[in-house]
């Protein structure tokens, strides 16, 4: 259904009217995802994928992700195995790409490129704690620089995996290989003590999008994620667009304290920004950043780069 409302949106803009056949587009957008076929690092320090049947060119500078980290070109590309796996680094894994592709040469160039394994995923109790096991399926810890092992609870914040208990509450998320998951990240109940026991937030999810002309229309911004105190008093959340280090700010989030214990909770952020012809405010935002204000005048911070629309 995605692919399908992209074409038709493609196939109206180049059909509509005389204002924009005016304009002879020199790229379109394009979008793969599927197995990694091939994996190719150049001398250049470009990288070249093979998902699907589709060829992907892959810039030196452009940095992919994992389902953990931040990966080079060369990173993205080395062939030593991942622990547990038989098929040399990520090849025969599978690549979510978003790129352009030139109208002559039909070159797809990647703009945005995440890898990973697989997605093999198990929940229930844990029925083991040496191995530590999910309803019998052992879990692997991952220190590979390229996949790492988060730990972290339903509300995504790191926890202690000291003093489980068998039949407690988990979920763990990997590639299952050699018998085991070998897991991107293990998710323990909220009761599950967090690593660091100071206010804190993360986003789960920001996205920005271009409404045009910005003289006469902000652009929307559309943020959530969750929170921790440790008074369990309802904090403040601002939020602001961060250009090269200059923050604008776009106004303050709504919260919502879990029912069962309000040391958690959620918040959202969904705003217009003014309309502006300020040739950096009247983009949309690149970059966000939420900071969070306890009772007790603490603040914590968070960062995170939105999908563009």
């Amino acid at each position: 259904m995605k692919t399908f409302t992209l074409l038709v949106s493609l196939f109206l803009l180049l059909s509509c009217g005389t204002s924009f056949s005016q304009v002879v587009p020199t790229t379109t957008i394009g979008y793969v995802e599927g197995p990694i076929r091939e994996i190719t690092y150049n001398p250049d320090g470009t990288g070249t994928l093979l998902v699907q049947n589709v060829t992907v060119h892959v810039p030196a500078d452009l940095m992919a992700d994992s389902p953990t980290t931040t990966l080079t070109v060369r990173q993205l590309c080395m062939r030593n195995k991942l622990p547990g796996r038989i098929e040399p680094g990520f090849l025969g894994g599978t690549a979510l790409i978003n790129g352009e592709v030139d109208l002559q040469t039909f070159r797809f160039t990647a703009t945005n490129v995440t890898v990973e394994p697989a997605e093999n995923v198990a929940i229930g109790v844990i029925t083991s704690l040496s191995p530590l096991q999910i309803q019998g399926t052992e879990l692997a810890i991952l220190t590979d620089p390229r996949i790492t092992t988060e730990v972290i609870n339903v509300f995504g914040f790191p926890v202690r995996i000291e003093n489980l208990r068998i039949g407690e509450p988990a979920a763990g998320e990997g590639y299952f290989s050699n018998g085991k998951l070998y897991c991107y990240a293990i998710e323990l109940g909220a009761e599950a003590p967090l690593v660091e026991d100071i206010n804190q937030l993360n986003i789960q999810r920001a996205q920005s999008r271009e409404r045009t002309p910005n003289n006469n229309r902000g652009d929307e911004v559309d943020m959530r994620g969750f929170y921790y105190t440790t008074d369990g008093v309802l904090p403040r959340i601002q939020v602001f667009r961060d250009d090269n280090g200059v923050l604008t700010s776009l106004g303050f989030a709504t919260l919502v304290a879990d029912g069962a214990n309000t040391k958690f909770g959620v918040w959202n952020f969904q705003a217009i920004t003014p309309p502006t012809a300020d040739p950096v405010l009247g983009t949309a935002a690149t970059k966000f950043q939420a900071v969070l204000t306890g009772a007790d005048g603490t603040t914590a911070t968070a960062e995170i780069e939105p999908d563009l629309r």
